[in-house]
């Protein structure tokens, strides 16, 4: 009887890719927490008490409507009596020109307002309210540096409490970008197949009824562990709105009585960014290093783009990831190559407190025997809530279909993967510890392959950690 097991085709075959998904999402849900909070602390419902209209009185008729219709935020109806306004003979400019620049601020046309604010203030230099317009227009096009002064200017200002107290928050807020933002998870983590264990058996040949060659795959082996996720980011504006960011992400797990599934990565890179109101764009070189068990795994380097295009409710990201990969181990040689990955994600919130998205996926890898070559396609769905009392929830569906390109060596067929991945999580922020929330997270993973018995397997992932956003 001839028992082949497949411990270490397992170990030196299967592709590094499930970093890549990591680090995908850790970056996409700390930068989203990351606006989350900001929008959180800069409600500027308090930046229009007490605020004087440019005239010295206040006119009984369209003019004092225009101003009321700015600060409702009506912008049909402050087109509509700008348009009534400037028709009368004694109209005020100084009225027309901040109620028009206020309208090229909601029409996106931020160069545009800027300038009529600044044309305003120059001819009216004492007026508070078209100075904090200006500066909640800079602080929303990233011109931070721009935004501090004119916030500085007006604090100087004898204002109501509820405006300075407002101002001081948009103040906090543009200290925080300027500062290392990010977050940070760390807890106990369970997982039911932590070597990815098919428990598969697969004859080759009998006699007289009796199998007397044949394959098996490792039995899932569960394990109870840490695990740890954290991502840091840095921008520093240079001249308007161009700058330079930094981004570093870490993450892994350590396993207790498994040490041999020890996982742990670390991406860094730096580089070029442009930022505005409406989008973000940067182009940067990575580096990456990697370790299982008790041993680096590989060291990886390449170069990162990243787009984000906002339109108010609706959001765009594309990112695009090119590595060089390298193996420490030679055993793992043959997989040294390259790996070129894009993640596209629509975001859409029809209200602040709720969050739908999706996205379509690529992924090419490409090895040095040709024999872990692969492309993946993927499509994500998500969806967030936040709930009054301080708890919120996510769900996260991802299918994946990974086809090789050649023929196993050892099988003589070619591989071919539908992975499903399934993720709820529940937060308490009410319930925080040292201003660290607690999180719930389940995932479940299944894997169905064409090659069942060495590659199908599930596994399920138990979570409850303490996350911290800054």
């Amino acid at each position: 009887m001839l028992k082949k097991s497949m411990y270490l085709c397992l170990a030196v075959s299967l592709p590094a890719f499930a970093a890549d998904d990591t680090a995908q999402r850790l970056w996409q849900n700390t930068r989203q927490a990351v606006q989350v909070q900001e929008r959180k602390n800069v409600a500027d419902d308090a930046i229009q008490t007490g605020m004087e209209n440019p005239q010295q009185e206040i006119q009984q008729d369209t003019g004092e409507a225009l101003f009321v219709a700015v600060n409702h935020s009506d912008w049909p109806e402050v087109r509509r009596l700008l348009a009534q306004y400037r028709q009368q003979p004694d109209h005020d400019e100084d009225l027309a020109l901040f109620a028009d620049a206020a309208l090229s601020k909601a029409d996106g046309n931020m160069k545009a307002a800027r300038q009529k604010y600044e044309t305003l203030l120059q001819r009216q230099p004492d007026f508070t309210r078209g100075r904090l317009d200006l500066a909640r227009l800079l602080f929303d096009d990233h011109l931070n540096r721009e935004a501090a002064a004119e916030f500085a200017k007006a604090a100087q200002e004898p204002l109501p409490e509820p405006v300075l107290s407002n101002i001081r928050s948009f103040q906090t807020a543009i200290d925080q970008r300027q500062s290392l933002q990010g977050s940070f998870n760390i807890g106990s983590v369970w997982n039911s197949n932590v070597n990815e264990g098919a428990g598969g058996f697969k004859c080759n040949a009998e006699f007289e009824g009796e199998c007397i060659d044949y394959w098996n795959s490792p039995e899932p082996q569960s394990a109870l562990g840490l695990k740890y996720e954290a991502a840091l980011s840095k921008h520093w504006q240079v001249q308007g709105h161009h700058g330079i960011a930094a981004r570093a992400l870490a993450f892994g797990r350590v396993y207790r009585n498994r040490q041999e599934h020890n996982e742990h990565t670390l991406n860094l890179s730096a580089g070029y960014q442009f930022t505005n109101a409406r989008r973000s764009l940067t182009l940067s070189p990575l580096w990456e290093w990697s370790a299982e068990g008790s041993h680096a795994s590989h060291r990886a380097h390449g170069a990162r783009a990243e787009w984000n295009e906002n339109k108010g409710k609706w959001a765009w990201n594309t990112e695009t990831e090119w590595k060089k990969l390298k193996y420490f181990d030679e055993e793992s040689a043959h997989n040294n190559g390259n790996s070129f990955a894009v993640y596209n994600t629509l975001t859409y919130m029809p209200r602040e407190d709720w969050a739908l998205f999706g996205g379509l996926d690529w992924q090419k890898r490409t090895t040095e025997d040709g024999q872990g070559d692969y492309r993946q396609p993927a499509l994500r769905i998500g969806a967030g809530k936040q709930f009054a009392g301080g708890f919120d929830a996510s769900a996260l569906a991802i299918l994946q279909h990974r086809s090789y390109k050649a023929d196993d060596a050892i099988f003589e067929q070619r591989r071919r993967d539908n992975e499903q991945i399934y993720i709820l999580s529940a937060g308490a922020e009410r319930w925080s510890i040292a201003g660290m929330k607690p999180t719930f997270t389940f995932k479940h993973r299944r894997v169905n392959s064409n090659i069942e018995w060495l590659y199908r397997y599930r596994q399920n992932e138990v979570g409850l950690s303490l996350v911290k956003v800054f």
